[in-house]
């Protein structure tokens, strides 16, 4: 009887020390940014997407973790450098108005491809659409932030412009393009209609967009491949010469206004035209580079704990 009882005891004893051990694993702190701290089973789930798509059933153990372990560093260092953002945004007052993360959000929807593309854009991603819209928020703010924090520390030179220019132009498809901005309006006939005679007499693409946000995307001043159009808007465009729009298209329970700017034949844009697009770029690489040496400094100073 007495042996029954240890053998009993040692049991619940090993059950509970186990589930101790795996809870305590399971909420080990990896992380802490001022106030902020992060779990390591809060950052497992951020990370879970990855690791669906990245890692192979069929891997060594070995390798898996390592491909883990990899991905857990990169998306660690992404909400270190979010949360302190975020710190040092507040710090300043800055925030994001409901109207800004509005227009960013349409234009990244737009820049996609279209809300269609963009739904499935997230499926494959693995977000929601309430975690992509905070993304677009952080992005924000780390946009105002940098402003600030980097004002005359960030210089791109007209040299450095070329090179990229350069760089980017190898590469260039010298397939022939159409150069379009297009409205889609959704599921609303009378309301296409109606905006088609407005452009008509006058209204802009971007006024018609101002107006009418929550009905109507804007493509704005986009190239597109021939095999990229189906054939309703192909035959519109045959119709019209560039800075003229085609009557209302419809396909898909989704209404289209389309604006032909240029028939490009194949040759790539020239520097001016490409000159603002590679200066955000190289801006925005130059800057991150400023902001991982900042962000390490605060690290040093002990803002920033990290646990992994």
């Amino acid at each position: 009887m007495e042996i029954k009882k240890f053998i009993l005891s040692l049991f619940f004893f090993l059950i509970f020390t186990t589930h101790s051990f795996a809870s305590q694993i399971i909420n080990k702190i990896v992380a802490v940014v001022g106030d902020e701290f992060l779990t390591l089973y809060d950052l497992d789930e951020m990370c879970k997407p990855y690791f669906e798509r990245f890692i192979k059933p069929d891997l060594p153990l070995e390798e898996k973790e390592k491909i883990k372990n990899q991905i857990r560093r990169n998306i660690l260092k992404g909400w270190i450098e979010e949360s302190v953002l975020k710190i040092e945004a507040q710090r300043y007052g800055l925030t994001v108005s409901d109207e800004e993360l509005k227009r960013l959000l349409n234009e990244e929807i737009n820049s996609i491809g279209g809300e269609e593309v963009f739904k499935e854009y997230l499926k494959k991603q693995g977000i929601s659409y309430e975690e992509y819209k905070e993304k677009v928020r952080d992005k924000i703010l780390k946009y105002k932030f940098v402003q600030i924090q980097l004002k005359g520390k960030v210089v791109i030179t007209e040299e450095e412009l070329k090179k990229a220019y350069e760089e980017t132009i190898k590469n260039y498809d010298p397939s022939p393009k159409y150069w379009l901005s297009i409205l889609i309006i959704n599921g609303d006939e009378k309301l296409a209609s109606s905006i088609y005679e407005e452009i008509l007499k006058g209204k802009s693409f971007e006024e018609v967009y101002k107006t009418y946000p929550t009905n109507v995307q804007l493509i704005k001043d986009e190239p597109f491949k021939k095999d990229e159009l189906v054939s309703e808007i192909l035959e519109k465009l045959k119709n019209i010469s560039p800075g003229e729009v085609t009557p209302v298209i419809k396909k898909d329970e989704k209404y289209y206004i389309i604006r032909l700017l240029k028939i490009e034949e194949g040759t790539p844009p020239s520097f001016e035209e490409m000159k603002e697009k590679l200066y955000q770029k190289l801006f925005e690489l130059k800057a991150q580079t400023v902001l991982e040496k900042w962000i390490n400094e605060l690290e040093e100073k002990r803002y920033i704990k990290i646990y992994l």
